[in-house]
This record gives C-alpha cells, sequence and structure tokens, in this order.
C-alpha cells in the first residue's frame, strides 16, 4: 500500500514586531474614529468573553450542542489583516468564549508573518506540493531576505504563540485561490472534542 508522506518542517525565520491589523482608512483619507463594525471584528481576541462584543443574530451561523458551541460569520468586514483585505470573518464560542477566529484574505501573508512571529512548522497539502518543496526548498533567498517559495500551491505554516495557535493556509488550484488566517485558543480542540462527547 502507498504511503503519503508529506512535508512538515519546522523553519527559523527572522523576528520583527508584531503588527496589528488595522481599519481600512475613509474615502477621504482619515479614520472617523467610530466605533464600527469593522473596528469592533478588528479588535475582538481570542478567549474573550461573548458579552464584550455582543455578536448579533444578523451575523449568527448557527448554534450547536446545546447552544454550547455557536458560530458567527462576517461577510466583508472593511478591514485589513497584516495590509491584506479581509474577505470574511468567522468566529466560533464555546461556552460563550471565543475560541477561534478564521479570516478569508484576498491576497497571501506568509512572508508577514513568518517575520513577525519567526520560527514556524510547515506541512504540504498535497502531493504535488510535497514534490515540488522537496525539490525547490520552502525558502528561497534573495537579496531582500528569505520568503516563501511562490510556487507552492497549497500548503499550511503554524506558529505557537503564547496561549494560541496560528495557522496560514494557502490553497491554490486553476481555477480560484484561496488563503485563511486562523487563530485559535491551544485548548480549543480539547474543549470542542469535551463538548461532544459530553451530548453525545
Amino acid at each position: 500500500m502507498l504511503r503519503i508522506t508529506f512535508f512538515l518542517l519546522i523553519i527559523s525565520w527572522g523576528c520583527l514586531d508584531r503588527h496589528k491589523a488595522r481599519v481600512l482608512e475613509d474615502a477621504d483619507g482619515s479614520n472617523s474614529g467610530d466605533i464600527t463594525a469593522a473596528s469592533v471584528w478588528d479588535k475582538t481576541n481570542i478567549n474573550s468573553e461573548k458579552a464584550e462584543i455582543t455578536p448579533t443574530d444578523e451575523n449568527l451561523f448557527g448554534k450547536f450542542y446545546n447552544d454550547r458551541i455557536e458560530f458567527h460569520i462576517i461577510d466583508k468586514p472593511n478591514f485589513e489583516l497584516h495590509q491584506a483585505g479581509v474577505k470574511k470573518v468567522t468566529l466560533y464560542y464555546i461556552d460563550s468564549v471565543l475560541c477561534k477566529k478564521k479570516y478569508e484574505l484576498d491576497r497571501p501573508i506568509a512572508d508577514e508573518l513568518a517575520k513577525i512571529y519567526g520560527k514556524l512548522s510547515y506541512k504540504s497539502l498535497n502531493r504535488a506540493t510535497d514534490s515540488l518543496a522537496r525539490e525547490m526548498g520552502i525558502v528561497l533567498q534573495s537579496e531582500n531576505g528569505n520568503r516563501l517559495n511562490p510556487y507552492l500551491k497549497k500548503y499550511q505554516l503554524k506558529w505557537k504563540v503564547d496561549d494560541k495557535v496560528i495557522y496560514f493556509r494557502h490553497l491554490e488550484d486553476s481555477l480560484n485561490t484561496s488563503n485563511f488566517y486562523i487563530e485559535e485558543l491551544k485548548e480549543y480542540r480539547r474543549l470542542f472534542n469535551s463538548v461532544q462527547r459530553e451530548l453525545i
């Protein structure tokens, strides 16, 4: 039986200061200063109570497992994450605590994240990307510094930062390209599985 083992590699990368997501400027080039939906979703932190931002029924996707787990989806939230436009935000709550956030982005931000968070875990997500990573390498060097190989089509990067895990996932084929930035509590999967087991 053929066994496929994809690349899982720890890569060191120089660290720079962390950058925060910023709200897009108004058309006249200045921020309004109002507490808008964009700024709320931008500044919502993992492990915060649901009451702190009060998600509405309008963006509620669904509640599950006796309402202990719920998802909120915000389309076109009108802000940037690491200078990439955010197309959609999904918030994952367990027992009213925000345990995971997923951002769908309009472009890849692998290089930016690598500079900010440093050493990372790399994983190829299909056979073709795995072969290419082994043949060409994952990180390319240039006069401007290190950068992720732009020919890699399907991969995931991972960082562990304080009490959370950060993922960047890039999925590209001939028809579509998707980029996802994900933050979740280190305990997220254990908490999620625990709720499932309790209610089976």
